[in-house]
């Protein structure tokens, strides 16, 4: 039995510190599978914040994960889509049949996570769809009792804390279709199950969530029902007072968080408070078979986008969207072999650091981009789009030319030991 730390107050949960192991790892792997990945379909249109409207991005969503709620959209393509491939009278829950995993391995993924230099990893286990990746208690529509019969969250975070990683758990509280029929077209925030057995059901689910697991971050999702919020110091509290070191983020409607999240152009940063960027490789988190190589990023962007969110003291939590059969697609296993091998050579230069408050970036005259991190008394320059056949580079903010390693075209770090600016 743990000893209770935590009480079940805002004032108690509130003294709860932001985990240096969070903090240090800078990379995560989030991983959108589910039943939606049978179908993995979606339109191919916009980043997340780019549609022109909100009707617009529902009817023509790019996340193949909401392929249940666009599919009830009279007239949408998606709906076009499924009643020309399945038929208009094949209900979405009939995917479970054919959401196999019959070629997982989670112990291949737990390497290639590992390889990709990532040091905690989150699985959608309960989506909006309603579809749990776990046995729970709570619900027969779970992966245990259909589909695989397996208990995928569990098989994956023994295989994950196997490799040396931590596991954490998103889980959807707000939006459930499994109790809400209506598509949204709009503001999501009062289109759900506002019944306080919906509440419970969630408060439920993710006190299951905890118990079973002990996860390493409790990723909550768009929000939390209202008449729930109340519960939320009780979830909290016990939640810390099993997991001490655990993170939660900003996406329980309440006030409390252990860091903030951004996706794709919306969300919050900050220099001051930790933050999150979750994006898939590609428009999507669940894996769509409408998206190739010319959506999804390359590894020198991926790379480019981590240096970025370091110096500006945020983490990328980067998206896998495997196929039903449990197979990644090849196109991402490249882009986080890419990302691994980079910083297996540079990572100095992003693990462990924190940011430089003087100044996060410098644009040099020649259109080369520097990103600052720093680490004890070290500095590092991360130099980024310095123009071909450049070896050398000069910073403002040092009073000599310094030579510099390249690789392909990709960031590289100079290592400033002992800067005196810090």
């Amino acid at each position: 039995m743990n000893e209770q730390v935590f009480k079940p107050t805002w004032e108690s949960v509130e003294t709860h510190g932001l985990p240096s192991w969070y903090d240090d790892s800078k990379l995560g792997i989030f991983i959108h599978w589910g039943l939606y990945s049978v179908p993995a379909w979606a339109e191919v249109t916009w980043e997340l914040g780019g549609a022109p409207s909100e009707l617009e991005w529902f009817t023509h969503n790019p996340y193949a994960e909401w392929y249940q709620n666009t599919i009830r959209i009279e007239n949408s393509p998606a709906r076009v889509h499924h009643n020309k491939t399945y038929g208009a009278d094949f209900p979405y829950e009939k995917f479970a049949d054919s959401f196999t995993c019959e070629k997982w391995n989670p112990a291949e993924w737990a390497k290639l996570f590992k390889e990709a230099g990532a040091g905690y990893v989150v699985l959608t286990t309960k989506h909006h769809d309603g579809f749990c990746l776990y046995p729970s208690e709570f619900t027969d529509y779970n992966s245990m009792n259909l589909g695989p019969k397996r208990d995928l969250t569990g098989e994956l975070a023994s295989a994950v804390r196997t490799e040396g990683l931590r596991m954490g758990t998103y889980y959807s509280g707000l939006l459930d279709w499994t109790t809400y029929p209506y598509p949204h077209t709009g503001d999501i925030s009062k289109d759900y199950n506002q019944t306080y057995s919906f509440s419970d059901y969630s408060f439920n689910q993710a006190m299951e969530l905890i118990d079973k697991y002990k996860p390493s971050l409790l990723w909550g999702d768009i929000g939390w029902p209202d008449k729930g919020i109340r519960d939320l110091p009780w979830l909290f509290s016990h939640y810390y007072n099993n997991v001490p070191d655990g993170v939660i983020n900003d996406r329980f409607s309440c006030d409390w968080y252990d860091h903030m999240t951004a996706e794709y152009l919306i969300g919050r940063r900050s220099l001051e408070k930790k933050w999150e960027m979750s994006r898939g490789m590609g428009l999507s988190f669940g894996y769509n078979i409408n998206e190739g190589d010319e959506t999804v990023q390359s590894g020198r962007n991926l790379v480019r986008m981590l240096v970025e969110f370091t110096s500006h003291n945020g983490n990328l939590l980067l998206n896998v969207g495997p196929r039903a059969d449990g197979t990644i697609p090849e196109n991402q296993i490249l882009r986080l072999k890419d990302l691994g091998a980079w910083l297996k050579k540079y990572g100095d230069s992003i693990y462990g650091t924190r940011i430089w408050h003087e100044r996060q970036k410098d644009t040099l005259p020649n259109g080369a981009d520097v990103f600052y991190t720093r680490k004890s008394n070290d500095l590092y320059a991360i130099i980024d789009n310095l123009p071909p056949g450049d070896t050398k580079v000069k910073l403002p903010i040092y009073t000599t030319e310094l030579p510099i390693e390249r690789y392909d075209d990709y960031p590289v770090p100079i290592k400033l030991k002992g800067f005196f600016g810090l």
